[in-house]
């Protein structure tokens, strides 16, 4: 073959290989480009209530967080983005008007909203971005899009995935789910922004370590599904609840006292939730060995996909209504069971909460409400009192204990609005009240309904762990209580949430 041959050769070679890659570079930026438009900064002014003051509004502050639009014309993001909102408006890459929003779904369990704009007009020139079916796996590269603070145009980061484990989720501080860690920077503002593998979504940017550099966490894709198929019936039910606390099975005294055999493998259950599903089913010491066919390892995971994940990641893939198929070890013998799945109104996990008034009832200058996480927070830095530490014990101890039996509630002192009617009223504050004027405490509206029945001229309240007690004049408090709302400027003395 001669020299000019050879070129002759060459040259088209060069030329398709040199088409071919700006093909690919084209179906790239196209593929970018429709991301892009996909992707939306939120902007929310937000009012929180404040605990210690039922009966004020709360504060009002501003941020900003990113969404992304998914069919039916919804916009997905963080709930922590837009809870306790007074205001929302979206915005679209590039573009200058800022459109209403609202919202539509929020998951306070998983950290999920859903959002929706009215005007027709802001959807035009937008995309709709694919979630992806399936978790990437350790290694892959995805891209996190979003709006960190610090700028107005669009952020593009990309890491890898660097585990896919089982994490508390800030938002509620009480509720678990899969997380992916991913090593990019998800900074205030990111939140809400999708992450993308190979052109979907796998998973929503949603909060990081403080003290570590690059490392972020994002929702994955199989807690976003579940959460949009919660909502296709036009209500968000939550997660359902097995309510089971295990150990691994791992130490050779332990499986030589439940008599497990040296071929079994699972986790031993060690206590059940009164407000869980399970309660009626399993007993502790119960062995579970698999669930749904999945065989339960002795430090309780199982393999999913390849990827090694605690038993309870099964139940996440499950929803209200739904059963789960157990086998277990129950004292020398193997048996099965169907556990139907239920979501249970559980008072005493004390989660953060968002969207709702604090509840409260004044009485004669003193301010009862229910026990909650937001009140237990306004203590943390000065739990003094044997009051004070007593909360904290029934928060955590509320169900253990059997604290919450012949209760709905605990109904705590605290406040005291100074009055000469409740002058030595100081000592039971942050009490927890049992019993008012004769009549047992179950709730708050029980406060409100035993201040109508006094006992020979005196109001008389007990308080949890306390032998004295606290007398009202009953001929004093009428007067007393018209005066103390004028003084404290109060709009109302009363507010209960419309529980069902």
């Amino acid at each position: 073959m001669n020299r000019s041959t050879a070129k002759s050769l060459i040259l088209p070679v060069l030329w398709l290989t040199l088409m071919a890659g700006i093909n690919r570079n084209a179906l790239a930026f196209s593929g970018q480009r429709s991301l892009r438009r996909s992707v939306v900064k939120i902007y929310v002014t937000m009012q929180s209530p404040d605990y210690s003051l039922p009966w004020q509004g709360g504060g009002f502050s501003s941020g900003t967080g990113t969404g992304f639009i998914i069919n039916k014309r919804r916009i997905l993001t963080n709930a922590h983005v837009v809870s306790n909102a007074r205001f929302i408006q979206v915005q679209k890459s590039s573009h200058p008007k800022k459109y209403r929003a609202k919202v539509d779904f929020i998951g306070h369990d998983c950290d999920l909203a859903t959002l929706s704009v009215d005007d027709p007009s802001f959807f035009e020139g937008t995309s709709t971005i694919q979630l992806a079916k399936s978790l990437p796996k350790l290694n892959d590269e995805v891209t996190v899009l979003g709006y960190p603070m610090g700028g107005t145009l669009l952020s593009v980061t990309k890491g890898i995935v660097s585990r896919i484990d089982y994490s508390l989720y800030s938002h509620s501080a009480v509720d678990q789910h899969l997380v992916l860690q991913v090593d990019a920077a998800i900074n205030p503002g990111n939140s809400g922004g999708p992450v993308i593998f190979r052109g979907k979504v796998v998973g929503l940017a949603f909060q990081a370590l403080a003290w570590a550099e690059n490392i972020g966490y994002a929702i994955p894709i199989s807690v976003i599904h579940h959460f949009l198929e919660d909502i296709a019936d036009g209500v968000y039910h939550r997660y359902p609840e097995l309510g089971v606390a295990f150990m691994d099975t791992q130490n050779s005294a332990l499986r030589r006292d439940l008599k497990l055999p040296p071929d079994k493998s699972g986790a031993v259950v060690y206590y059940l939730d009164p407000f869980g599903s399970a309660k009626d089913y399993l007993r502790p010491r119960d062995v579970l060995l698999s669930i749904d066919g999945h065989p339960i390892a002795n430090d309780g995971t199982v393999d999913l996909n390849g990827n090694n994940v605690i038993f309870a990641e099964l139940l996440e893939q499950k929803q209200r209504g739904q059963s789960v198929a157990l086998r277990i070890w129950r004292e020398t013998a193997e048996t099965e069971m169907t556990i139907p799945l239920a979501n249970f109104t559980d008072p005493y996990v004390f989660g953060n909460e968002y969207d709702k008034l604090p509840e409260y009832y004044v009485f004669a200058g003193l301010v009862f409400s229910p026990l909650t996480r937001g009140y237990l927070m306004t203590l943390r830095r000065n739990l003094e009192s044997n009051n004070d530490q007593q909360l904290l014990y029934y928060s955590h101890y509320a169900k253990i204990d059997e604290l919450y039996r012949d209760k709905d509630e605990f109904v705590v002192m605290i406040r005291q609005l100074p009055h000469p009617v409740n002058t030595y009223a100081a000592d039971f504050l942050n009490g927890i009240v049992t019993e008012v004027n004769g009549i047992k405490i179950r709730n708050l509206k029980d406060i409100k309904k035993a201040m109508e029945c006094p006992e020979s001229g005196f109001h008389v309240m007990h308080f949890a762990g306390m032998d004295d007690f606290l007398v009202l004049d009953v001929a004093t408090t009428a007067k007393a209580n018209t005066e103390i709302v004028s003084c404290y400027g109060m709009s109302s003395t009363e507010y209960f949430e419309n529980k069902q």
